[in-house]
């Protein structure tokens, strides 16, 4: 069996990638395969398992292999969702990319995109952002019967604790100090997507991951596109609708339009990055499309020996790929403690 944990872009889809390797491993002798996408999942199924038993891995954007495993009961998935308003300001500290450049990039058309295509299969544990950070002991429970698995309290406790914010920010902060020794510049947008083949953190994963904290971030402009985009979405799933609350929106004519223009821009962008998950070979002449840099370099695992530095200017060269890991684009508990991954 597949698990497959394919939530939505910062909310909580590492930690439940975490937790269930963590279980996998400890009850099933479960096989983590990291991040895989819809093609890789495809190249994987025509070369046939190396053994038998559970795998895990994650993935955000949907694909036919992955809709086929769960139809065929192959594979079953993890989906977490968040207040899209919240996603799309921590995509921004972590992509180190502006709001009008996501938009461009059609990365929000993306998130509702993927809500849609994951909340319409079979065989889809979902859970809700805010409850797992308000109970992660009770997130934990929740995905071990998932699983079929009859794990007590004080286990669940333990995987709590064990993937905890205060635990995840010192695995990401023991990535920061060795990228900064390796000679790394953290400061360089194009050293942004270094991350730990192991958890799938990235050195920049966490940060406060407050609920509502996009109210103090957003421009009215911003709270516009928002609300156009995700009121209908918030309603459905019992957010607040309250985008555009005691604040002025820009409302000439001439306003209005531009916006109209940059959300079907966005939209043309999510439908291109789409039809290159699908046929990989047209993602080089996508990219441009797109705004992203050919030269762009995406996520890339750190070897446990990596000499390398990368941080020479815009042609950086990652350091050699870890076994079994590729570059990829991404497009993307405590036992006392309250916040599972803390977030981000």
């Amino acid at each position: 069996m597949d698990v497959l944990c394919v939530g939505m872009y910062r909310a909580c889809s590492t930690w439940q990638y975490e937790v269930i390797a963590h279980l996998l491993e400890r009850h099933r002798d479960g096989q983590r395969l990291g991040y895989v996408s819809g093609a890789q999942y495809d190249e994987l199924a025509r070369r046939g398992r190396s053994r038998p038993g559970w795998r895990v891995l994650k993935s955000h954007e949907g694909h036919r292999g992955f809709a086929k495993a769960l139809a065929e009961g192959r594979a079953m998935a993890i989906y977490g969702y968040r207040d899209i308003r919240d996603v799309v300001f921590s995509l921004m500290h972590k992509r180190g990319a502006t709001f009008e450049r996501l938009l461009r990039q059609g990365m929000i058309h993306q998130i509702l995109v993927n809500d849609r295509y994951w909340s319409k299969r079979p065989c889809v544990l979902t859970q809700r952002y805010e409850v797992m950070i308000a109970d992660p002991v009770a997130g934990v429970m929740e995905l071990a019967s998932a699983l079929d698995l009859a794990i007590s309290d004080a286990e669940a406790a333990e995987v709590a604790a064990e993937y905890s914010f205060q635990t995840n920010r010192r695995r990401t902060l023991e990535l920061v100090n060795r990228l900064r020794a390796e000679g790394i510049d953290l400061d360089n947008r194009s050293n942004l997507q270094y991350y730990d083949p192991r958890t799938l953190l990235h050195w920049n994963h966490l940060r406060e991951g407050r609920s509502g904290k996009w109210r103090t971030d957003a421009t009215p402009e911003q709270r516009a596109v928002l609300a156009r985009l995700c009121d209908a979405w918030l309603i459905a799933h019992d957010y607040e609708a309250d985008t555009l609350e005691g604040v002025e929106v820009p409302g000439r004519l001439r306003d209005s339009l531009r916006r109209e223009v940059e959300l079907a821009r966005g939209w043309s962008s999510c439908a291109l990055r789409c039809a290159s998950l699908h046929f990989p070979e047209t993602a080089r002449v996508v990219k441009p499309l797109l705004g992203i840099a050919p030269d762009e370099i995406g996520a890339v695992p750190v070897c446990p020996r990596a000499r390398i530095r990368v941080d020479r200017g815009r042609h950086a060269v990652p350091p050699p790929l870890a076994r079994g890991h590729h570059v990829r684009d991404e497009h993307a508990g405590q036992s006392r403690a309250r916040n599972p991954v803390g977030v981000r």
